[in-house]
Order: structure tokens, then sequence, then C-alpha cells
């Protein structure tokens, strides 16, 4: 069984997974792992600080969001993990590989809250479709993938219906 070379500890690649799939497969984990973490902390950022109307509802909508979008990193990490990587979940690592803008600090307003965030899970279901094309050698991490593409679209959906409806026909939604 191959081990991966290093002073650190690490886990055996999973038997009869290529070791360059198993890789690439990693490093792709890695990556959705710092843009899923972005955009978690997107979602409390606007938790913390929305205002408007829609207040109440948005507050709680964004905080469960936070908290869907936790889970898919952690189910991310684990995945690494379980191939015989490392999942790299620092703020630093995070910062330096997410495909998301940053996310604007001083934003309150609620509708562009939503268009923010809506935009960032554009350019994560991209990326979690791209991954899906990937790792199409290996089912369990497509699987994996399915499964948070299923769930990232449908807060595509929810956050797009909070934006009034001209504006979001205009993007093309």
């Amino acid at each position: 069984m191959l081990m991966q070379q290093s002073e650190t500890l690490s886990i055996q690649a999973l038997p009869g997974l290529d070791w360059d799939v198993r890789t690439m497969i990693v490093a792709r984990l890695n990556h959705d792992l710092a843009t899923l973490t972005d955009l978690s902390t997107a979602y409390k950022q606007a938790h913390w600080n929305v205002l408007g109307s829609g207040f109440a509802q948005l507050h709680l909508l964004f905080d469960r969001f936070a908290a869907e979008t936790r889970a898919y990193v952690d189910d991310i990490a684990e995945r690494a993990l379980a191939l015989g990587g490392i999942a790299r979940g620092t703020i630093q690592s995070t910062a330096e590989h997410t495909a998301l803008p940053a996310f604007p600090p001083e934003e309150r307003d609620e509708l562009r809250l939503l268009r923010e965030l809506s935009q960032r899970v554009d350019a994560t279901a991209q990326e979690i479709r791209v991954a899906i094309g990937a790792t199409s050698q290996e089912p369990v991490t497509l699987d994996l993938y399915i499964n948070i593409a299923r769930g990232v679209e449908k807060q595509r959906w929810m956050l797009l219906a909070h934006i009034p409806r001209q504006e979001s026909n205009g993007r093309g939604h």
C-alpha cells in the first residue's frame, strides 16, 4: 500500500485508488474547502450586519445557510483525509485559495447583501459543477459533490427569491 512520504503522520491512501488521481482529488477538495469556507463566512457577515424591512427573516436565513455551508466544509475536509490527504482549512489557506471575491465588510443593506451573496453562490455552484466533472473517476467523492451542488443550488434559489423580480430577471434568473 502506498504511504504518503512526509515528516508528519498521514493516513494511507485508499486501496485501489491511483495515487495521482488521489492527489488531484485532494487538491480539488482543498480548493473547494477554501471557497466553501469563504462562502460560510460571507453568510455570517451578512447575518450579523443585515438591515432592512426583511431583517428578521434574512437574519435567520443567512445563519441557516452559514450552518449548512459549514457542514459542507466539514464533509469536504473529512473526504480529503479519508483519501489520505490533508485538509488545508486555515484562514490563510482560505484567503489564498478561494474562488470568491472579497466580501464587502461594511455592507448592511439587505438587497445589496442578497446580491453579493447570490453572486458568490453562483460562483460556488460553478466551482462545484467543475468539481463534479473532475471527480468522475472516484464515485464516493463525486457523490459528495453532487449532494453539495444540490444544497448550494437550493440556497441560490432561496436567495434569488428575495430579490425583486425585475432585478432578478435582468440577471437572467
